[in-house]
């Protein structure tokens, strides 16, 4: 039997597969499932600042959030979640599961990042995911301040937590690896490629704006995954359009040492862990690997870099894919 066991953050995880933050990893039941599942870790569902801020359904806070993330907000989606029953949820579900559970959080707030993160460690989650995102909307305020702001964070929340801290990152940086080099080097244990977001739309009908949930792509993931494996310090986990076993392979050849997952589930359950498991496990006994260890980082920039023979494969990578399409 293939050898599916990963270190990730730090932690030694069964196999590669993490269910992403969701509504499936809400409270300790859907942990459970997931854990029963074959889920090797769960990241649990994000604490928001924002769903506190309407909880004191106060005028001067509501003004200060944006309406359309207010409507959200209003609507129940997040309105039930409450810093205590994050931190109970924590509590009992490490009475039932043997799983590293990853604690995600998503603040605007620069003193809550700490704050929030120092309550969940107490609570007893295992990792902390920080799920950073400013948008970019002052005509005066250059990028490099909202990167400086990824790595204020990193070091305060790293300052007050002994366990181990990922930064989820956006896919609009002018530069991914710049950003990822400088929290690597500031302590980050992991980065976690890419966040997906809630994206606008307009109903002609009613000519207002409107919120539909984003889609992962895979393709996106892998580039950036096998672009810095092999080149920083740090962890790679993927996040975003994983469908099929085929998928995880890719990912971790490219150099995921973890691999998160989440519409897949939503579409055809959590079932689905066993299949992506097995798929693994019969692709690694048809190419004679038996461990992750023993191909992971394989296709990676960096290792075809290195490898004379597979130097004009690294292109693929690269300006070429943009050429080809053209020339």
């Amino acid at each position: 039997m293939a050898d599916l066991t990963t270190s990730y953050m730090g932690l030694e995880l069964r196999n590669p597969i993490i269910v992403s933050s969701s509504d499936l990893t809400r409270d300790e039941e859907g942990i459970k499932r997931c854990r029963d599942n074959g889920a090797a870790a769960v990241v649990l569902k994000s604490l928001f600042e924002e769903q506190f801020q309407v909880g004191e359904d106060s005028q001067a806070q509501e003004s200060a959030i944006y309406p359309e993330a207010l409507d959200y907000l209003k609507s129940g989606a997040l309105m039930e979640y409450a810093p205590q029953q994050v931190f109970q949820t924590i509590e009992k579900a490490k009475k039932q599961v043997d799983i590293p559970l990853i604690a995600s959080i998503n603040c605007q707030t620069p003193k809550l990042w700490p704050r929030f993160a120092q309550q969940l460690e107490n609570a007893g989650a295992d990792a902390l995911e920080l799920n950073i995102y400013f948008l970019p909307l002052d005509l005066e305020t250059p990028g490099e301040n909202y990167e400086k702001s990824h790595l204020r964070i990193l070091r305060e929340v790293k300052d007050k937590v002994s366990i181990p801290v990922s930064v989820k990152l956006a896919h609009q940086f002018t530069s991914v690896p710049y950003v990822s080099q400088r929290l690597d080097r500031d302590g980050c244990d992991a980065l976690v490629l890419f966040n997906w977001f809630m994206v606008p739309d307009i109903d002609t009908e009613t000519q207002k704006t409107r919120n539909i949930k984003g889609q992962g792509i895979f393709h996106q993931c892998l580039k950036w995954v096998a672009l810095l494996s092999g080149r920083l310090g740090c962890d790679l986990s993927s996040s975003g359009g994983v469908q099929k076993a085929d998928h995880v392979v890719k990912q971790i050849l490219a150099g995921a040492s973890a691999v998160q997952v989440c519409s897949l589930f939503y579409q055809k359950g959590l079932g689905e862990i066993k299949n992506l498991l097995s798929g693994l496990e019969e692709w690694m006994k048809e190419h004679k690997y038996s461990s992750i260890q023993d191909f992971r980082g394989e296709v990676s920039f960096r290792k075809q870099q290195l490898s004379f023979k597979d130097m004009g494969q690294a292109k693929a990578y690269l300006r070429a894919q943009y050429l080809e399409s053209y020339l």
